[in-house]
């Protein structure tokens, strides 16, 4: 009985999501692209209000700049985005202190799958992309490293 309890008290004990929220700016040097050109600026903006994440990303290179935003639900819930005309279906979980999304769209009537892995560093100075990119000519993989920009932690 006591085992019971105690797999009842472990089972019922609130899981803190790590926060997101804040201005980050990618570090090129500790950043990993892959095949794909490095960019010349990519920031994320993130409002996280467990289980709402609002990421609203700015990226620019030698093709030019855009901007989009991505809603996510953090409890499995299928959300609907749009990114330079292209429509994005994901769906987020977490795995321990690790943010998981699943997004599915079509670049140029191509399936592509995105398998990301978000994470914040113990110090939450520092937000990592794990990125697998899932294409019908094979898999790209990439490490994204941001920085928090404006300081405040909460």
């Amino acid at each position: 009985m006591k085992t019971l309890l105690a797999l009842f008290a472990l089972a019922s004990t609130v899981f803190a999501a790590p926060d997101f929220s804040g201005t980050w700016k990618v570090n090129i040097a500790k950043s990993n692209f892959g095949p794909m050109p490095s960019p010349e600026k990519y920031t994320r903006v993130i409002d996280h209000k467990e289980p709402s994440v609002k990421i609203e990303e700015t990226q620019a290179s030698d093709r030019g700049e855009w901007s989009g935003i991505l809603n996510l639900k953090t409890n499995g819930t299928e959300t609907n985005s749009e990114i330079r005309g292209n429509s994005l279906k994901s769906v987020s979980q977490w795995e321990g202190e690790v943010l998981n999304t699943k997004t599915k769209l079509e670049l140029n009537g191509t399936p592509i799958e995105l398998n990301d892995r978000l994470s914040l560093s113990a110090d939450k100075q520092t937000l990592t992309l794990q990125r697998k990119i899932d294409t019908p000519n094979g898999v790209l993989e990439q490490s994204v490293v941001f920085e928090r920009q404006n300081g405040t932690v909460k």
